[in-house]
């Protein structure tokens, strides 16, 4: 197991120093993003897309999610661990429980990742209520959506503001120990950051959350499918692959 833990992260959210976040899906990106001392690493579902070469994480499966975990367990002594919890993993409380703890338990991560809604907050709840770690994922979940058009900024309307705000709250209250927000808007990740407790990493959600997290094939400019445009207009002008890291972690540290 990581000598990582989760009261670290949570006292750089007291400390008020950014929570520096990167994915890693094999051992040699795994063992030198954790030398750069990353605080935590996720091996996202997004290997979908950057490994297998998929248009989404659909089809990304639990032998995948296991594989890919296993080679950055092997490699990282330091960075605190997050598995994504599959898209065909997350049908039902059961199947998830199951699939979690085997993740849990063939890995050795320190957490699982949930993509979470309205619609699943049982499957979450029954996960924490059988005492598995969990960050949940709010506002585009690539996993729960199919249109082009929902890969967008969420919490624009006050119905829309308010649905996260109330999902949010609410586990909170089961008992996650980190979320995770994705493509929402500045004042929402502000609004959150005021009234959740636990750790809120953003990406593509501004400069107000406790800390970052980019898809490290987006920020080297290999990705297979398109990079954010906000990745390359922060950190492309920067040649070499390890000073644009560098260059993130020094922004995420300090809130830039």
């Amino acid at each position: 197991m990581a000598r990582a833990s989760f009261q670290k992260i949570k006292l750089l959210k007291k400390k008020n120093i950014g929570i520096v976040a990167i994915t890693a899906y094999d051992a040699s990106f795994a063992r030198y993003f954790d030398e750069l001392g990353f605080d935590i690493i996720l091996i996202g579902d997004s290997l979908g897309e950057v490994i297998k070469g998929q248009k989404n994480t659909h089809n990304v499966s639990l032998e995948n999610m296991i594989y890919h975990s296993q080679s950055v367990r092997r490699a990282v002594k330091n960075s605190y661990l997050i598995s994504d919890l599959p898209r065909e993993s997350s049908l039902n409380k059961l199947t998830a429980y199951k699939h979690a703890k085997k993740i849990i338990s063939e890995c050795k991560v320190n957490m699982i990742k949930i993509e979470c809604n309205k619609n699943n907050i049982d499957v979450v709840e029954h996960l924490v209520k059988n005492k598995i770690p969990i960050c949940c994922h709010l506002g585009l979940t690539p996993q729960l959506i199919s249109q082009k058009n929902s890969f967008r900024k969420y919490g624009k309307s006050p119905k829309e503001f308010s649905s996260i705000i109330k999902v949010a709250q609410t586990i909170q209250e089961i008992g996650v120990k980190m979320i995770l927000i994705e493509c929402v808007t500045d004042l929402l990740a502000k609004e959150l950051r005021k009234i959740i407790n636990v750790p809120i990493i953003g990406i593509g959600s501004g400069k107000s959350c406790d800390g970052q997290i980019l898809v490290s094939y987006d920020i080297l400019g290999i990705s297979y499918n398109s990079i954010p445009k906000v990745v390359e207009k922060k950190y492309f002008k920067i040649k070499d692959f390890e000073s644009r890291v560098k260059k993130y972690i020094y922004n995420t540290k300090n809130f830039l």
